[in-house]
């Protein structure tokens, strides 16, 4: 894809094309006198994926702040690079960061950073994923110790450990930009973009991890080697769409096309992976896919806005988390939201919150059902983890 239309949909979701303020958050609402919701953890740096182990211990990704550099300058923006990302641990009443010093790229402010997005626990340490927005040559100029940006790798316990590489998604969309087929490049731009936004198991060792700003699905199998196995198309913009402001002109095909920006990943009850998707910066796109590894991807839900993740609960349900339900023409946004889809009748019915779902980018299921969500997922110490009993 292009990198000016690229980075204006993922915005959010890296927080590393610069234009995190088209999507300003409107007032902080009031919570209301039953509560459903509690702040179970705050002060987080730029929080991304949740995983819920069975013990019930929670792990939530930290994209961190970036740092003082080395840097690049894309589009006008400078970006640095710094070991802030970290990986935030909660076991009944122990709360905290159990893994620092992992690589992170931000703006100067340390608000929009690009770092640590998922996290599973692989034998005595942690498998991280790195999101990235920079291609090769711009992590390259951010020096080797940002050789994990727009990666899976493994880490052990001891912050001292940088870590083995599993798999480079950055490489992967280098050497085969798989989406290129389904979309038209602006002039004189490069069409290879990379942002690797969450990762499932997917059996034998393998993993598939969803590419934001690729547009794809990767398949991670043995010594790391990846395979494309989905390309997801763009969308078409429902006719009364209200449009935040782009690159782009009113009269120009990319206003009526909403490009995929895959995001979360979960494995059903069936067996097949259901992926969400962003939608770019427009409302009623986004959509949710059905994966058979090997078989065409099949939509399975669609007229949703801004998924940022996605759950299946002990029902069987999908839960979906929107980062926004809106995007107002003052270029603010409204609340996030949440929406339980019953796979076996398409019924979709929202779920109530009772804070704020205020950029919202993560999203687990708990093992007494209830919901955990990361919440003021772009902000330096802003972050919460939200417990959510539906």
């Amino acid at each position: 894809m292009s990198r000016s239309r690229k980075s204006s949909a993922v915005v959010c979701l890296a927080a590393a094309g610069g234009l995190v303020a088209a999507l300003l958050p409107g007032q902080p609402g009031h919570a209301h006198a039953a509560q459903r919701s509690e702040v179970i953890a705050q002060g987080l740096n730029g929080p991304r994926g949740i995983t819920v182990l069975d013990d019930g211990t929670i792990l939530v990704a930290e994209s961190g702040t970036g740092g003082s550099g080395p840097c690049y300058i894309r589009q006008g923006k400078r970006s640095c690079f710094g070991n802030t990302g970290s990986i935030y641990r909660v076991r009944g009443h122990q709360k905290g960061r159990v893994l620092h010093g992992l690589p992170s790229v931000g703006d100067s402010a340390g608000r929009e950073a690009s770092g640590p997005v998922d996290v599973a626990v692989s034998g005595d340490g942690y498998l991280v994923l790195n999101g990235g927005g920079p291609g090769i040559r711009q992590r390259a100029a951010l020096g080797p110790a940002a050789r994990r940006i727009g990666t899976l790798y493994q880490v052990g316990r001891d912050p001292h450990d940088r870590g083995r590489v599993i798999a480079d998604m950055l490489a992967h969309e280098e050497r085969h930009d798989p989406d290129r087929v389904t979309r038209r490049a602006e002039p004189g731009e490069s069409t290879v973009h990379a942002n690797p936004w969450r990762f499932a198991p997917a059996g034998q060792g393998g993993w598939l991890v969803t590419d934001a700003g690729a547009n794809d699905l990767i398949r991670v199998g043995e010594h790391g080697r990846t395979f494309t196995e989905a390309i997801f198309p763009p969308n078409a913009v429902p006719p009364t769409e209200s449009l935040v402001t782009t690159t782009s002109t009113a009269a120009e095909p990319s206003q009526r096309l909403a490009e995929s920006v895959p995001t979360g990943i979960v494995q059903g009850r069936d067996g097949a992976y259901y992926v969400a998707e962003f939608g770019g910066l427009k409302p009623r796109t986004a959509r949710v896919w059905r994966i058979v590894p090997g078989r065409r991807p099949q939509a399975v839900a669609s007229g949703l806005t801004a998924l940022a993740d996605i759950a299946v609960d002990r029902r069987g349900d999908l839960i979906v988390l929107s980062m926004t339900e809106d995007y107002r023409p003052d270029g603010t946004s409204a609340p996030g939201a949440l929406h339980r889809i019953d796979l076996r009748t398409g019924t979709r019915t929202p779920i109530a919150a009772d804070v704020r779902l205020t950029m919202p980018t993560g999203l687990a299921v708990g093992r007494r059902g209830e919901l955990y969500v990361s919440n003021n997922g772009v902000g330096n110490g802003a972050g919460q983890l939200l417990r959510i009993r539906p």
